[in-house]
């Protein structure tokens, strides 16, 4: 199975044309479909959920025939924390990671926890999958996960179409950075955590204003917006009001920039 110039020219146009993020992601999945492969699973990490230890989760974007039970028990069970994949990704692993191969190997045996990640697939009917890792910077972490119930044709199928699979995935992703509506898709956890006087406070110092303007502009006391920040500080880093914040307000402040997360509050 293989490509011609006109496939890659149609979904490409695809890409461009898409008004909104799910148009994007059904052109990424039909493609990944032609490929040989049942489905499809792309996350953006911004740095900020992992600088706090995943107190919040990530969010996923997935294919219709991506096993929904298989994502619901990974979230529910927070597999997310201990994943040998997105731990390789971290890592800077470039070279796309079967799940059943050396790389992912080596991550499980260095964390015990990983191998329930990866065995409980298996149960939901996951016969194979294969990760390709996308980003790895100060923005944060990005990768594709791609699964299929082949097993005899598997090798013969990951052979001919990973490098059409890594072009098509890497064009999208490049479209989701250049996007900032499709950025705010994976920053969402953020948002939904915080109230209105925390993005009003947050917002306020990433244009560059001094506690004091801020405060006016709320109607609240200097002595009030030091107690938000310290709120803000403990909620992103995803500790108890009794523990010390992990994050400083200058990487809240850094975290949130890069996230494009300020022009998303409102």
């Amino acid at each position: 199975m293989g490509y011609s110039n006109l496939d890659l020219a149609e979904y490409a146009e695809s890409l461009f044309f898409a008004e909104n993020f799910e148009e994007a992601f059904n052109a990424l999945e039909a493609q990944v479909k032609k490929l040989g492969f049942d489905g499809v699973l792309y996350t953006y990490i911004p740095q900020i959920i992992l600088a706090s230890n995943f107190s919040l989760g990530p969010v996923y974007k997935v294919s219709r025939d991506y096993n929904p039970k298989y994502l619901e028990h990974y979230t529910d069970a927070r597999f997310d924390r201990h994943d040998p994949l997105i731990n390789a990704v971290k890592d800077g692993v470039k070279e796309s990671i079967d799940w059943w191969g050396d790389i992912n190997k080596t991550y499980m045996a260095a964390n015990k926890a990983g191998e329930e990640v990866i065995a409980t697939s298996r149960d939901y009917g996951i016969s194979n999958g294969i990760t390709l890792p996308l980003m790895s910077e100060e923005k944060g972490i990005a990768g594709a996960s791609f699964i299929t119930s082949e097993s005899r044709f598997f090798d013969s199928l990951k052979n001919e179409n990973t490098q059409w699979l890594k072009l098509c995935t890497k064009m999208f992703h490049s479209m989701v950075l250049s996007n900032s509506h499709h950025v705010g898709h994976f920053v969402k956890p953020i948002l939904s955590d915080l109230n209105h006087t925390e993005k009003a406070f947050l917002k306020g110092l990433a244009r560059g204003e001094t506690p004091g303007q801020i405060s006016a502009d709320l109607n609240r006391s200097n002595k009030y917006l030091e107690q938000v920040m310290l709120k803000l500080r403990r909620k992103l880093s995803g500790v108890s009001p009794e523990t010390p914040p992990q994050l400083n307000r200058n990487q809240i402040l850094y975290y949130a920039g890069l996230s494009d997360l300020i022009d998303k509050l409102n």
